[in-house]
């Protein structure tokens, strides 16, 4: 017979699908692959409409309350004397410094001489004039009392000559009456009567119009005497002030010319700083022109000390975009100040009462103000319209658009820029 393999053969059981190891690796990396596939089906569900993801970390968050804003603007500034007088020359002619630059001076004191021969020439003519009109102001009083009395004199013979022409009337009515005499004397005598009346209305009158007519050259004389003694005295004061004072305690700033320099009348010749009065000089943006107003408070900056002033004047042009304001120290002028020193101002535009305020960011630029993202929860940051009011130094008023107890994100991101939905993480 011939054998065969079944004597080799062995039985070998099968073993249970548990006990397969390869079975076991497919089932294991099956598994693993629903547990992800589940995730990321979770995941994109939840964030499938989501524009982006910023960092918490990256970003700045504030929360929208109800408050008091003071709308300011931060200005520099520099310390100028408030009164600071130019001295010009009151006439031509050569000018003798007794200062030099820099020299503290007090009120009154000799700053510069001029010498003016011209000036004082014309002074001297003048004046000469006012003396021959005087005097002949005086002789016209002197011929005038002399033809007053002239003329009183003849009124007086005439009214003599009139008592004697009455007197003879009446010897001639009772020698007439007597027939004593012819009736051509007793008409003579009517006729002197009547000749003695006219000649003394005639003198009395003739005395009253001389008396006008001198009064009215007396005062013609005297009007002209009056307006030389004004044209002296002008003359006066301009020798005067040949002599050029000080007209307030300080400190020379410049001399405008050389020492002993000719010089046409009315030129600038010296400037006084008046240390005793300072102000403020603040340049403003021009778009914050319409804001100001006179005596709108500020509160200065002086060594980390706050001073309250006022603003005092207002340029009315726009220089390199800037409208150029002064600021006077309301609680008096602090010690220690210098010219041109250095100071932050800050102006108070508006005080507004009980409105919706949140921190000032850099959203405002990114969006210009026309939206914010808003919290929604810690996961997630939605995009809503917003408008604003007035801007504080720290603080910006929201009109509408988001309610007291919002949070909003206060910085700027790249992808805040045209998002409408950001997942937040940690």
């Amino acid at each position: 017979m011939i054998r065969d393999t079944s004597g080799q053969d062995i039985r070998i059981d099968a073993a249970p699908p548990w006990k397969n190891p390869k079975l076991l690796k497919s089932s294991a990396a099956g598994l693993l692959a629903i547990v992800f596939l589940t995730w990321g089906i979770k995941s994109w569900w939840a964030t499938g409409s989501v524009d982006g993801t910023l960092s918490l970390s990256r970003v700045n968050i504030a929360q929208v309350e109800r408050g008091d804003l003071v709308r300011d603007l931060i200005v520099q500034g520099k310390v100028v004397a408030a009164n600071s007088p130019t001295l010009f020359s009151p006439a031509q002619g050569i000018v003798k410094f007794a200062v030099k630059a820099g020299d503290t001076v007090e009120r009154g004191q000799l700053l510069a001489e001029m010498d003016s021969p011209e000036l004082s020439n014309q002074l001297a003519q003048e004046k000469a004039l006012l003396n021959k009109l005087s005097v002949e102001l005086q002789r016209q009083k002197i011929q005038a009392k002399r033809q007053q009395l002239e003329n009183r004199q003849k009124a007086d013979l005439a009214k003599v000559d009139l008592t004697a022409a009455r007197r003879e009337l009446k010897r001639a009515e009772v020698s007439i009456e007597k027939q004593i005499i012819s009736q051509l004397d007793f008409e003579k005598a009517s006729d002197d009567l009547a000749r003695a009346e006219l000649e003394y209305r005639q003198a009395e009158q003739n005395a009253e119009l001389e008396k006008e007519a001198l009064t009215f050259e007396t005062q013609t004389l005297e009007l002209q005497v009056s307006q030389q003694t004004l044209q002296v005295e002008e003359l006066q004061r301009r020798v005067g002030k040949l002599e050029i004072l000080s007209p307030v305690d300080g400190t020379i700033g410049s001399l405008a010319v050389a020492q002993r320099s000719a010089v046409a009348a009315n030129i600038p010749l010296i400037t006084v700083v008046d240390l005793t009065s300072f102000e403020l000089e603040a340049a403003v943006p021009e778009n914050y022109a319409d804001d100001l107003g006179l005596a709108m408070a500020v509160e200065i900056n002086l060594g980390g000390k706050k001073l309250p002033g006022e603003i005092t004047a207002i340029s009315p042009e726009v220089i390199n975009g800037q409208v150029e304001t002064r600021v006077r120290f309301a609680e008096g002028q602090p010690q220690n100040l210098r010219q041109n020193l250095r100071l932050t101002a800050r102006i108070l535009l508006e005080n507004r009462e009980d409105v919706m305020l949140v921190k000032r960011g850099a959203f405002l630029d990114q969006s210009g103000g026309r939206y914010a993202f808003r919290l929604n929860g810690e996961e997630q940051a939605e995009r809503v319209p917003i408008q604003i009011g007035a801007l504080g130094l720290n603080q910006v008023e929201i009109v509408s658009g988001l309610k007291e107890g919002d949070q909003i994100i206060i910085s700027a991101a790249d992808r805040l820029e045209n998002a409408q939905l950001i997942a937040l993480k940690q």
